[in-house]
């Protein structure tokens, strides 16, 4: 019974980061009156389907759900395998519930924030061939900048500790930082 307590705690912890966001987010001017017409919803959606929405999440959900597990498993050792296929299978459930619920206001606020010519324009590129080219080769693109990340951060950490130690006037040279290792 306590690793089942352990593990509902887990997984309303995976899901329950966004929603404390969201309760600290200010509410919209409800007095505002919506700028979505019936077009600009209609251009919005296609939009989410030229942008494949779905396939994107699916993909996120697919590369966060093993790091997730990853972590609950560092966290509470004694967690069994079949313990963990159920945790990954619980998020990514109740994951796509979420998700399922959040088109609808996803497309509105798109509707709601983007003039009708900027979503004309928005559909025209993404449902074009440079524009599916850009969301194929997304994935790639964000491996090969990711890649590059951990020597930038290592010398932009360094030299902001140099400057730091410049305006607090610390006394001895500033730790050198460690490259992670990626």
């Amino acid at each position: 019974m306590k690793r089942l307590a352990i593990l509902v705690t887990a997984a309303a912890l995976c899901l329950g980061g966004g929603a404390a966001q969201a309760r600290q987010a200010p509410p919209p001017a409800a007095a505002t009156a919506s700028k979505a017409t019936p077009e600009t919803r209609a251009l919005a959606a296609r939009y989410f389907e030229a942008i494949h929405y779905d396939k994107m999440l699916g993909q996120m959900m697919e590369q966060m759900v093993p790091v997730m597990v990853q972590t609950l498993r560092k966290q509470t050792p004694s967690l069994t395998d079949e313990q963990s296929q159920l945790v990954s299978e619980t998020v990514v459930e109740s994951t796509r519930e979420m998700t399922d619920k959040m088109k609808a206001p996803m497309i509105d606020a798109v509707a709601e924030v983007f003039t009708e010519q900027e979503l004309r324009d928005l559909v025209a590129f993404y449902e074009a061939p440079s524009g599916q080219a850009l969301i194929a080769k997304t994935p790639e693109l964000t491996q090969k900048m990711m890649a590059q990340m951990p020597a930038i951060m290592a010398e932009t950490q360094g030299k902001m500790l140099q400057k730091l130690c410049a305006k607090l006037n610390c006394t001895g040279p500033a730790p050198a930082p460690k490259a992670s290792k990626s």
